[in-house]
C-alpha cells in the first residue's frame, strides 16, 4: 500500500508533504483499507465527537489523517487524548485553506476508498461499512452517497434528508450529494488530481462534477451522516462567495461538458431560484426578488420558486415550513 502522492501524477505537488509513515492497521485482510481525512482549524467543541464517530465506526480497516492547520483553541488538547489509537494520525502545520488540507491527508492516503468529513460533522455507526458494500455491489461507480441528517451546534436533528437519485445536471443543482456521506474510490481520485483550492466556498461541487467525468456515483437509500449548522460555518455564515462560486462552477461545466449545455438556462434557472429562497429566509427580499427574477427571465416558472413564498413566511413567523416541505419533497423523489 502506496500513498496516493507515490502512484498518481496529478498528485506529486503534494508529495514533499509525504515523507516516511506509519503502516495502516489492517485487522481484516478481506475487506479493503479505508482513508478518512478529517481538515481541522479551531473546531475544538466539535471535534472529539467527529473523531469517535469515526473511531467508533464498525469496521476493521481504517486510517484516519487530522490535518490541523494550527488551531489555537482547545483543538490540540482534544487531538492528545486520541495519541493511543494507532489508526489516527495528526499532522498540524499551516495549509492554504480547507481543500488544501484534504489534499494534504488524500496525498497521504493508502486506502481503496477514500473520504473527507468536516470537523464539525459526524458519522453513524455503519456509515463506512455501508459505503464499502455499495461500492463493492456497484462496481462501475465511482462514488457512493446517502441521505443525512442536519443538526444544529448541540447536535440536534434539525431535519433528514433523504439521497435523491444520481444525475450530473443534480450534483450541479445542489440536490445531491450531501458531502459527509460521500465515499470515493481511491482510482477515480487518483486520476481526477487535487481539489482546487482556488475554491473556498463550494469545492467540493466542483471536485463533484470532476470525478464524475469518471463514471456514476451511487445512492444509498439510507442515513449515515450528520450535517452541523453553526453560525460560523461557512454554510450558513457566507452567501455571497458561495453564489459566486457555485454559479462559476456551473459555467465552466457547462463549458466543458458539451452533452451538459442544453440544460444550461434551466440549471442556471434552478440555482437563481435557491438563492432567492436563501435570501428571502434571510430577510433580504429586495434580493431574493432578483434573483427569483433572473430565475423566471432564463427559464420561466421553476417549482424552486414555490419555495419563495414559504421562506418568507419561516422568516416572518419563526418556523421552518419551507424545509420540512422539502424534506418531505425529498424523500418522496429519492427514487
Amino acid at each position: 500500500m502506496v500513498p496516493l502522492a507515490v502512484e498518481y501524477p496529478a498528485w506529486a505537488g503534494y508529495m514533499q508533504r509525504t515523507t516516511a509513515l506509519p503502516p495502516p492497521v489492517i485487522r481484516d485482510p478481506t475487506q479493503p483499507l479505508v482513508s478518512i481525512v478529517v481538515p481541522s482549524l479551531n473546531q475544538g467543541r466539535f471535534i472529539g465527537e467527529t473523531l469517535r464517530s469515526i473511531l467508533d465506526q464498525r469496521y476493521p480497516n481504517l486510517e484516519v489523517w487530522v490535518i490541523d492547520g494550527g488551531s489555537t483553541d482547545e483543538t490540540p488538547a482534544i487531538l492528545r487524548t486520541f495519541a493511543d489509537d494507532e489508526r489516527l494520525h495528526i499532522v498540524v502545520g499551516e495549509d492554504k485553506g480547507h481543500a488544501d488540507a484534504i489534499n494534504c491527508g488524500w496525498a497521504r492516503a493508502r486506502g481503496a476508498i477514500v473520504a473527507w468529513l468536516n470537523s464539525d460533522d459526524t458519522y453513524y455507526p455503519d456509515a463506512v461499512a455501508t459505503q464499502v458494500a455499495a461500492l463493492h455491489a456497484h462496481p462501475y461507480a465511482v462514488a457512493a452517497y446517502t441521505g443525512a441528517s442536519y443538526t444544529d451546534e448541540q447536535g440536534r436533528v434539525l431535519r433528514t434528508i433523504a439521497a435523491r437519485p444520481y444525475h450530473p445536471l443534480a450534483l450541479l443543482r445542489l440536490l445531491i450529494p450531501m458531502q459527509p456521506t460521500v465515499f470515493l474510490r481511491r482510482e477515480a481520485v487518483g486520476k481526477a488530481g487535487p481539489l482546487d483550492c482556488r475554491l473556498r466556498y463550494a469545492f467540493d461541487t466542483a471536485y463533484w462534477m470532476q470525478i464524475a467525468r469518471y463514471g456514476p456515483f451511487i445512492a444509498t437509500d439510507t442515513i449515515l451522516a450528520t450535517y452541523r449548522l453553526h453560525p460560523t460555518s461557512k454554510t450558513v455564515a457566507q452567501f455571497a462567495g458561495f453564489y459566486r462560486e457555485w454559479l462559476q462552477i456551473a459555467e465552466e461545466s457547462f463549458a466543458a461538458l458539451p452533452h451538459l449545455r442544453p440544460a444550461r438556462r434551466a440549471v442556471l434557472a434552478d440555482i437563481y431560484a435557491a438563492m432567492a429562497n436563501l435570501e428571502a429566509r434571510r430577510g433580504q427580499l429586495p434580493m431574493a426578488l432578483r434573483y427569483a427574477g433572473y430565475a423566471f427571465t432564463l427559464a420561466g416558472w421553476r417549482p424552486r420558486l414555490a419555495k419563495l413564498p414559504l421562506a418568507l413566511i419561516d422568516r416572518l413567523f419563526d418556523s421552518d415550513i419551507a424545509d420540512r416541505i422539502g424534506s418531505w419533497w425529498g424523500w418522496r423523489t429519492r427514487r
